[in-house]
């Protein structure tokens, strides 16, 4: 694995001022993971590229799931601070 290929660092739940560069991060990751499927989709590779794109794609797949996974903590954390605050019962 090569630096290029290194997940994104994670990011905490409560850091609120992102640069908009993880969504980029997203977009790049899942536009991956498109461009993927439709290849193996086609079904015009060989069995040996196959696999290996399979792979590619189920990294990319865990890396999206997670990436999801701290928005969702975020939205909670977000969710609750709004119900916690001045005003809410």
């Amino acid at each position: 694995m090569t630096a290029n290929d290194q997940p994104p660092e994670k990011q905490s739940p409560l850091d609120f001022n992102s640069t908009g560069e993880e969504a980029d991060s997203f977009e790049t990751l899942f536009d991956e993971l498109e461009t993927i499927a439709h290849r193996l989709e086609d079904g015009a590779l060989n069995y040996q590229h196959s696999i290996a794109l399979y792979e590619q794609g189920v990294e990319l797949a865990s890396r999206c799931q997670q990436f999801l996974s701290n928005v969702e903590q975020r939205i909670e954390i977000l969710r609750d601070r709004t119900n916690d605050g001045p005003g809410s019962e």
